[in-house]
């Protein structure tokens, strides 16, 4: 990477500007993308961001998101409130006022969240965005090529969200089950997709196991988990047996693990 130069052409340092640049917000980054191309290839670079966020986690002053289930449909369902020595600040992020009547709230993965709308109650008409509260960027997803029957009503719905380490890709993972109220019974298909960032598209998966998304259901009450690029969550079957499902984000595969054998109760002390 050449040195960076200023008006009157001379070099400037360019682990002077590294520096410099890692101490600012994401707001001023934003800008001076734009001052020269090599602060633009610096700033735009994986390496930065990953540098930038690891400064900004240990000297930024702390920060609490607040998720309003039921905000009115006059106001942002988020407020972010900004914690340091010298005042408590509140901001409503009106840029989300589209996303008003939001079901469903996943994050953070590296200061990213995932959204999720249900229109008009519709299990044919899911809205997902991906936002960057940061830079205040929300970005809409496609919908996935999903066969759905008129017939079908929805069991269950899940979502996962992390990063691949092998290739610095954000993914959305994404799996349903529903019941056929025409045949009476459930539906013997589990439906998957996985969504890729740099490509901004979805891969439709078909998970070896079927039988683990049909039978069983995630207690995300109790927990969902991101961890070293998979997605995990806890899975109760039959006789209220539990076990853990995980998502490889780079393998881009489902894995089921035994959880330990339910405690038989004790009767009589």
């Amino acid at each position: 990477m050449a040195a960076t130069r200023d008006n009157d052409g001379r070099a400037f340092p360019e682990d002077l500007a590294m520096e410099i640049l890692l101490r600012l917000p994401v707001e001023s980054l934003l800008r001076f993308k734009c001052v020269c191309k090599n602060w633009y290839e610096i700033i735009k670079s994986r390496s930065f961001i990953r540098e930038h966020m690891n400064w900004s986690g240990k000297n930024k002053p702390p920060e609490i998101l607040i998720y309003d289930h039921s905000a009115p449909d006059d106001s942002p369902p988020i407020t972010l409130i900004s914690i340091s020595d010298a005042a408590v600040v509140h901001e409503n992020p009106d840029y989300l006022q589209r996303f008003r009547g939001m079901t469903y709230f996943l994050g953070s993965v590296d200061g990213l969240f995932l959204l999720e709308r249900v229109i008009d109650g519709s299990i044919f008409n899911i809205s997902l965005a991906m936002w960057n509260p940061a830079t205040r960027e929300v970005r809409p997803l496609p919908s996935p090529e999903f066969k759905l029957q008129p017939s079908f009503r929805q069991r269950g719905c899940n979502f996962g969200f992390g990063l691949d380490p092998t290739t610095d890709d954000y993914k959305v993972v994404w799996f349903r089950s529903f019941w056929d109220n025409i045949r009476n019974r459930r539906v013997p298909q589990a439906y998957a997709a996985v969504y890729s960032c740099s490509r901004d598209s979805w891969r439709i998966l078909q998970p070896e196991n079927h039988d683990i998304f049909i039978y069983k259901y995630c207690i995300e009450a109790l927990g969902t988990a991101y961890l070293n690029g998979a997605y995990y969550w806890l899975l109760k079957g039959e006789r209220c047996k539990c076990s853990i499902l995980s998502f490889d984000f780079g393998k881009e595969v489902f894995v089921e693990i035994g959880g330990p054998d339910a405690p038989r109760p004790i009767i009589g002390g």
